[in-house]
Order: C-alpha cells, then sequence, then structure tokens
C-alpha cells in the first residue's frame, strides 16, 4: 500500500538559527452564548403577532436584545412591592 505524502510543509526540519515563531491567536467568530451559560435557562412565551413586531423594530433601532429586555421587565417586576 502507497502512503501519501502531506502536501503541508514539514516544520519538524526547521532551517537551522531559525525558529518558526508561532503567535497563540484569538478565536474568530463570536463570543459565547447564553445557551452555553449555566447561568441562565430558556422560557418560552406567547405573545401577540403585532406587539412582537413593534418590539424587534424598536430593539432594532436601540440596538436592543429581546432577552435583555424581558429580563430587565421581570427584575423591575420581583423588585415592585406586593
Amino acid at each position: 500500500m502507497a502512503t501519501r505524502k502531506s502536501k503541508a510543509p514539514d516544520r519538524s526540519k526547521a532551517a537551522p538559527g531559525r525558529q518558526d515563531a508561532v503567535q497563540p491567536t484569538k478565536k474568530v467568530g463570536r463570543p459565547p452564548a447564553k445557551h452555553s451559560s449555566p447561568d441562565y435557562v430558556q422560557m418560552s412565551v406567547y405573545v401577540h403577532k403585532d406587539v412582537r413586531s413593534k418590539v424587534k423594530v424598536r430593539l432594532f433601532e436601540t440596538g436592543g436584545e429581546f432577552s435583555a429586555l424581558v429580563e430587565s421587565l421581570l427584575r423591575d417586576w420581583l423588585a415592585m412591592k406586593k
């Protein structure tokens, strides 16, 4: 059976006096999402279509997040005295 040669350069035999400094790079992409955090849980609610549409527009205009809005409203509701 024939072995296939890799097309990638062999870095194990670097030229004398030359060191290939490989700098660790930051991961590219999105930061970790809330669904991967143990501090958050998912919940579902029913909202009228027109309310949802208007909220989405307002959040887009202000750069807000739906989950942050809901959490803020729930925290305010919990802070209210009975």
